[in-house]
């Protein structure tokens, strides 16, 4: 009984499965972090563009993100499916065993890219937040939603090597030019 109390989140259907970003502002993204430990997790990072100058794309914050994602997910056993570090935001596409787990792998990360980008591992930061919004959270429920999310992510991996921009994302894409994203 208590399981099922636990899995009606009293917010609406279509936020039912979201958590942070800018939901967090409005009272739709106020309850608990919806979280699967058998489906996966679309998981986003934005950064505020003033704090970090140089942006994630530059190869020091690349390789220590990367470095940093690669032994978190070790730690707290979490599967990473599919990533993207743009400028200003990242993509993770996560599996993880347990929920504590997977709140852990959250806090850490984000935690840890604040002091390594901010280098206040050696001086103390006074400046800008870091993180513009809390992390977005989304449960992926079903092989539609998971193929969205994942040539999503894979589109974004792609703009950022040099395809050009389309406001239409993936709305305007033919099965050809979806083959061509994983090429």
């Amino acid at each position: 009984m208590k399981q099922q109390t636990f899995s009606e989140i009293n917010s609406p259907w279509n936020f039912r499965y979201c958590h942070g970003g800018t939901l967090r502002k409005s009272s739709k993204g106020r309850g608990a972090r919806p979280l699967s430990t058998k489906d996966p997790v679309h998981l986003v990072f934005k950064i505020n563009k003033t704090a970090v100058t140089a942006g994630l794309r530059s190869p020091r914050n690349f390789n220590l993100i990367n470095a940093l994602l690669k032994k978190y997910a070790r730690r707290f056993f979490v599967k990473i499916e599919q990533l993207s570090i743009q400028r200003d935001h990242i993509h993770i596409l996560i599996r993880g065993g347990r929920r504590s787990a997977l709140l852990s792998f959250f806090r850490v990360v984000a935690g840890q890219f604040a002091q390594v980008l901010t280098d206040t591992f050696t001086k103390q930061h006074e400046g800008e937040k870091i993180w513009k919004y809390r992390p977005f959270t989304r449960v992926v429920r079903g092989f539609k939603s998971y193929k969205i999310v994942r040539d999503y992510i894979q589109l974004n991996e792609r703009e950022i090597l040099g395809r050009p921009y389309s406001k239409t994302q993936l709305r305007g894409l033919s099965e050809e030019q979806l083959r061509e994203l994983w090429v």
